[in-house]
């Protein structure tokens, strides 16, 4: 081998020595380019956000986006997530909830929270089922509104546990004697009496009576004289405010002193507007809110979430207009929803819909409503109500 070849030789090899010291570099770039990149876990709010009830879902977004603030970015499985919300308008229309659930999926959700009604929350369902992506509703309370799928979850008490709570209260903290059922015939008020008679006979406990009235139609007076003969200790009617402090205004001018029971509706400071408080005195309210929550808590973490809301309010309210002024009753519970997603993706080291829904089904997570765990229909395992009694003219915490 001559001198010129031996010089092509070597210059052929660093050549190859070159170019692949070129492609390790070319290599490394792409890695550490994709290894970079921006990681996206998108969350979907479906809710209604127009017409007469877009309050609710101003509500759900507003508590979506403080909860994420709080959160996004998210380290799971080693690798950092910016979360995005993903909003669409059902309009409270079952038809195009439908086609939002759709819209979702094609989107790549992760995970959604809502609806805000039991029919745009049914028909969603299924959608995001097909894809096995879980369905967290803030608002919905029907029972059986997922009857049959397992991508569900509630964060409120649903109907039935509800009225459990308040027969159960009535049965073993009140003890009545002798107790008397009344509803406002109403298919609402309706319904809750007829599963309270349920929940009684259940329990082989005794109900002396009961009524049906519909206050403004019916004579009011012969109603209060019928209890009167019944002599009933406690009386539980299922009623608006008014309405019950209207009842309670003739039964005790009458004479008859029972004392009566409402549940959420019949818990307002108005009711004062038609009745003294000499004779609510002693009137009791079940209302389907954890303690943490309900009027006058003073629970340091839902304190806390109203100031935070209140600011993230004002200041999404800089961007675009809002027809709401504070945090709504559901509020929390849309707040709560995105925490415990991102917490079982956690928990599962997993952004994959069916890797995270495992945990989230036998999640326990303490949030600002409280301990959270879910059954095996995707409701709240055990939701407490809070009592409460008017004393000295004001509604107080029932001890």
């Amino acid at each position: 081998m001559n001198t010129s070849e031996i010089i092509k030789g070597k210059a052929a090899r660093s050549g190859i020595i070159i170019i692949s010291i070129f492609m390790i570099v070319v290599s490394a770039m792409n890695f550490s380019a994709c290894d970079t990149r921006e990681r996206i876990i998108k969350i979907g709010n479906q809710a209604v956000l127009s017409g007469q009830y877009k309050s609710f879902g101003e509500d759900q977004l507003v508590s979506m986006e403080l909860a994420i603030s709080k959160i996004s970015p998210v380290n799971i499985g080693g690798f950092d997530y910016k979360i995005e919300l993903v909003t669409k308008d059902d309009e409270g229309n079952p038809e195009k909830a439908f086609l939002i659930a759709r819209e979702m999926v094609d989107q790549g959700v992760a995970a959604v929270i809502g609806s805000t009604f039991d029919g745009t929350t049914k028909v969603s369902i299924p959608v995001y089922g097909e894809y096995n992506i879980p369905i967290i509703t803030p608002f919905a309370q029907k029972t059986d509104i997922a009857s049959g799928s397992n991508n569900f979850f509630r964060m409120i008490i649903n109907n039935k546990q509800k009225i459990e709570n308040i027969a159960d209260f009535i049965i073993n903290d009140i003890e009545p004697q002798k107790i008397i059922l009344i509803d406002n015939r109403e298919e609402y008020s309706s319904d809750l009496i007829d599963f309270m008679e349920e929940l009684f006979n259940e329990q082989d406990k005794e109900i002396l009576r009961r009524y049906s009235i519909r206050i403004g139609e019916d004579d009011l007076t012969v109603l209060a004289e019928n209890l009167l003969i019944d002599e009933p200790d406690y009386i539980f009617f299922a009623a608006r405010h008014n309405e019950l402090a209207l009842m309670i205004k003739e039964v005790r001018r009458l004479g008859l002193e029972s004392r009566f029971i409402a549940e959420a509706l019949g818990m307002n400071e108005s009711i004062f507007s038609f009745a003294d408080s000499s004779d609510l005195e002693g009137t009791i309210a079940i209302i389907p809110e954890p303690p943490s929550l309900a009027i006058y808590s003073e629970d340091p973490d839902a304190v806390n979430f109203w100031h935070d809301y209140n600011e993230m309010l004002g200041s999404l309210k800089e961007e675009s207009s809002f027809s709401i002024d504070s945090p709504g009753e559901y509020a929390p519970y849309a707040y709560d929803a995105v925490l415990l997603v991102i917490e079982a993706m956690r928990r599962s080291n997993s952004v994959i819909p069916g890797d995270f829904m495992t945990e989230l089904r036998d999640i326990s997570f303490e949030g600002v409503t409280g301990s959270i765990q879910f059954d095996s229909n995707g409701d709240r395992l055990d939701p407490p109500s809070t009592i409460f009694v008017i004393k000295d003219g004001v509604w107080t915490r029932y001890n």
